[in-house]
């Protein structure tokens, strides 16, 4: 509604805001990328417009649907998003001007008739265009608020979060807009926080607006699909009208659908189905009414190319015959890249990046989507071997996607965005090792690799020394406010939470560069040039990072200079034609999957395991070792789903084991490395033991109870802290944390994949999780983690390494000792204590004093085993014969890899 006023001189603010509009018009004509100038200054000109206290705020719809209008044209995004941020504050105050008027007397209250709803509009408008143009989840978080507001019924408005409308259907088309906005922004942001509540949410106000004739046609619908019963009133009338305006809400509906079909990773209901049912009954009752537009069948196509298989890429590929525009070229190059990974021929793998490429001319194109893009053409520049265009594509996509990690306040936001991240840097370094750049390469994988980890590392153990007092505590106290902030339950962050942590993480940013700012502090946080071969030098040994590609994967070598070699430092660039990502997918998933059931089928456990260690020896063990060489020892980096194997038992074709010849222990980064081997330095060799001892004692045999732990304990004759049983509360264990340099938690572990900062071991009141490491104190040189899955880190962001080891590492520890599966309670206390013996009474370092238990739990016999371990170990009672217990003695009970090859060394 156009608002009444009375005749006045035009104020200056209008005036700016006509010059604009003038420009703009100019500009227009042209296009993009053309009279940029004009462009420029009309953007300044509504800066100043919507910042100025002169505009009178009932014009300041208007002003917000220039900038909207105008969005796309102002020529840099940073520009843009000061201008919508402007106008959103303009807007706000707005908005409180007008209630404030509204309850004033002698108010003229019909020239705000209907004024509030125009401007809640308008915000929840701009909120959309600046969550796509900056990907920040507070900009989401805000969206989502004025959202809600604007999509409310009206009279249940509120200025703040409100607990989510569920508005009755109505045939005013403002409100449906509105709506359906909201439901497009609970699907933005389940995507981001992996939220299938935010999708069920948005799958309920889109099926509110649809007539309920029409959903009962749309399930009914697809051919063999279940028919509704007939009623009275449904055989009666006539089919189920469609509109142009529903057509786009069951399409929407059935992407909804599908979001939550993967968040639910396939379980927990039919949304695929029926999103596929949605999509066909939609084109086919749009082909009936005469609505199927090729925009309608683009929407279709990009909906089943969402999450394609192959009933659905065969109707998607239909849809899009014939069809040429940059919508369309976009959908069938998701398709093709979906497919396996495999493009069929040279032509279609040109047809495809050609699609990609399009990408650039699709309006309003979200930051996040155009980075992905960007990175997915990367790959198949890889396959095509185009090295060039390859490396210039991911130089491109790299600062993408470092710019959207900045914009990221929640560590849940962050985490995401190096998922989807996951794997590109891999192809960005393997075309990097194939142009002759392997030390390049090395810094892509440390840039990409453990960066949570390595935050947190820096928020607790920076290195301030020369820096002025008032830059490190103002460093200091920026530090210690974020880290308390992330440390803050965060089951359901909220746009406060958001907006706490990037004010938090501003005011960071500020005080690095502060230190930045003096001679001594140059480098500070920045990369150091000749972290992998400081690591190389500080392990004794190479550093191998290890990865793979649909190809073939590879090994960097570093190395550093030693004293007794003379070694050149250097990085080497290692084929492994059999480790191809395909390959490596084939065999995790067989056996995490075999696993998973392992008490329902033990032998088919064990099967799997031997087939995953065969295949490593061969595809990568075999020819690891030999382009090393002898070596004492190994640094590995494995990235990707290589870190939930275990690389050191690998089987080699000749007989034997990997570990057989060289000491392997596990690093989530060089930088992470080096920052643990200099707290293993300062440190020592830890005198203070804290020892958990079986909170859930029913898991472990009677015969076993406290028994590991009193072996362990022995080996510290002071200073020794056991908290038994129901003792091992969460409370007593943090508190003891910090007061302790050895700990050992003998308990059970679990592993969610799905969210692994909640993975943890289970202690006397609850479970210790990563998440509840991040604020807690701790200086320790070794913790033992002896539990199940205590190594297992989830999968959404494999190259996050997040889990327990990372979680203690975080916290201050040197090294973590963790088992990758469910162990033997036996097999584990004799490990453990050959382990004590060999690191505490021989002097070995921890990674070989790992070595030699295993290898000796390996190859010792029951006679060994109960020599070395009476208490741990001892021949049945019913072997009473001389005869019968010379051979039981002569048995090796542990030798099969389950036994021990499940522990892993990480750290220094």
């Amino acid at each position: 509604m156009r608002i009444r006023r009375r005749r006045r001189p035009p104020e200056p603010a209008l005036i700016r805001l006509q010059l604009a509009d003038a420009l703009m018009e100019r500009h227009g004509p042209v296009g993009p990328g053309s009279a940029v100038e004009d462009a420029a200054r009309a953007a300044a000109l509504l800066e100043d417009v919507v910042g100025d206290p002169a505009t009178p705020f009932q014009r300041l719809p208007e002003v917000a649907a220039t900038v909207l209008a105008r969005y796309d044209v102002v020529p840099a995004r940073g520009r843009r998003h000061r201008l919508v941020e402007a106008t959103v504050s303009a807007l706000q105050g707005g908005l409180l001007s007008s209630a404030a008027l509204r309850g004033a007397d002698g108010s003229d209250l019909a020239e705000l008739d209907g004024f509030d709803a125009a401007l809640r509009r308008r915000l929840a408008d701009l909120a959309v265009v600046q969550v796509l143009d900056s990907g920040a989840d507070a900009d989401l978080e805000r969206a989502v608020r004025f959202g809600r507001d604007d999509a409310a019924p009206t009279g249940s408005r509120q200025n703040g979060p409100a607990a989510g409308p569920a508005p009755d259907r109505s045939d005013d088309p403002t409100g449906r807009q509105a709506r359906e906005r909201l439901a497009m922004l609970f699907l933005l942001r389940s995507d981001q926080r992996r939220s299938a509540e935010d999708a069920t949410a948005a799958i309920d106000l889109l099926t509110a607006d649809l007539p309920t004739g029409l959903l009962t046609a749309l399930d009914a619908e697809a051919p063999g699909g279940p028919k509704a019963p007939e009623t009275p009133e449904t055989a009666e009338a006539p089919e189920a009208p469609l509109t142009a305006e529903d057509a786009h809400t069951a399409l929407t509906l059935a992407q909804a659908l599908t979001q939550r079909h993967r968040l639910r990773h396939g379980d927990g209901g039919d949304d695929l189905a029926r999103a596929r049912t949605i999509v066909t009954a939609t084109l086919r009752l749009a082909e009936l009414s005469g609505l199927l537009t090729d925009g309608l069948r683009e929407s279709a196509a990009l909906v089943l190319a969402t999450v394609p298989d192959e009933a659905g890429t065969r109707t998607a590929t239909t849809l899009l015959d014939g069809l040429g525009t940059p919508t369309a070229r976009l959908a069938r190059a998701m398709i093709d890249a979906h497919r396996d990974r495999t493009t069929p021929d040279e032509a279609t793998r040109w047809d495809v990046r050609s699609a990609l490429a399009d990408r650039r001319s699709l309006p309003g194109l979200p930051p996040l989507l155009d980075a992905m893009l960007e990175a997915e053409l990367g790959r198949l520049a890889v396959r095509d071997e185009d090295w060039p265009a390859a490396l210039a594509i991911f130089e491109a996509a790299r600062e993408k996607f470092l710019g959207l990690y900045e914009a990221q306040a929640l560590p849940g936001s962050r985490e995401f965005l190096l998922g989807l991240r996951s794997g590109f840097p891999v192809l960005h370094a393997y075309a990097l090792a194939r142009t002759g750049r392997a030390e390049e390469a090395v810094e892509i994988l440390e840039e990409g690799r453990a960066v949570l980890l390595g935050e947190a590392l820096h928020l607790g153990r920076a290195d301030l020394t020369g820096i002025p007092a008032e830059a490190a505590d103002r460093y200091g106290r920026a530090a210690t406010r974020v880290r308390a902030l992330l440390s803050r339950p965060a089951d359901a962050p909220d746009e406060t939470s958001a907006a706490d942590l990037r004010t938090a993480r501003v005011e960071l940013a500020a005080a690095v560069e502060l230190v930045r700012s003096h001679p001594d502090g140059a480098g500070f946080l920045r990369p150091a040039p000749g972290e992998a071969q400081r690591a190389a030098r500080a392990a004794g040994g190479p550093l191998v990072h290890l990865a793979a590609t649909p190809d073939g994967g590879y090994a960097l070598i570093t190395t550093g200079p030693t004293a007794t070699s003379g070694t050149q430092p250097g990085v080497r660039f290692v084929e492994l034609p059999q480790l191809t990502t395909e390959a490596l997918q084939r065999h995790a998933v067989a056996f995490l999957t075999a696993h998973h059931d392992r008490r329902n089928d033990t032998p088919a456990w064990r099967r799997a395991l031997r087939t995953t260690l065969d295949w490593l020896g061969s595809a990568l063990a075999a020819p690891l070792l030999a382009a090393l060489g002898p070596v004492d020892r190994c640094l590995l980096v494995p990235l990707g789903p290589l870190g939930l194997l275990p690389l050191h038992a690998a089987r080699l074709p000749g007989g034997g084991q990997a570990l057989d010849h060289t000491v392997f222990q596990y690093a989530p980064g060089a930088a992470a490395f080096n920052a643990a081997h200099r707290l293993a330095a300062a440190t020592g060799p830890g005198g203070r033991l804290l020892a958990v001892d079986d909170p859930e004692p029913a898991t472990v045999p009677a015969e076993l109870v406290g028994v590991e732990t009193a072996e362990v304990a022995a080996h510290f004759p002071a200073n020794v802290l056991r908290l038994p049983g129901p003792a091992a509360t969460r409370e007593a264990v943090l508190a003891a944390l910090a007061d302790h340099d050895v700990v050992h938690l003998c308990c059970h572990g679990f592993v969610t994949f799905d969210a692994p900062r909640h993975s943890g071991v289970r202690l006397g009141d609850g479970p210790l999780t990563v998440a509840s490491l991040l604020d807690t104190p701790l200086r320790a040189r070794l913790v033992v983690l002896s539990a199940c899955e205590s190594a297992v880190f989830g999968l959404d962001a494999p190259d996050e390494v997040i889990g327990l080891p990372a979680g203690f590492l975080q916290a201050g520890a040197a090294g973590v000792i963790a088992t990758l599966w469910a162990v033997d309670a036996r097999a584990t206390a004799l490990l453990v204590a050959r382990f004590y013996r060999a690191w505490r009474a021989e002097g070995l370092p921890p990674a070989n004093a790992l070595r030699l238990a295993q290898r000796w739990l390996r190859d010792s016999t029951n006679g060994e085993l109960t020599a070395a371990f009476p208490a741990l170990h001892r021949a049945p009672a019913h072997l009473a014969d001389a005869a019968d217990l010379a051979r039981w003695g002569e048995g090796r009970p542990y030798r099969a890899p389950e036994y021990w090859s499940a522990f892993v060394h990480v750290g220094a």
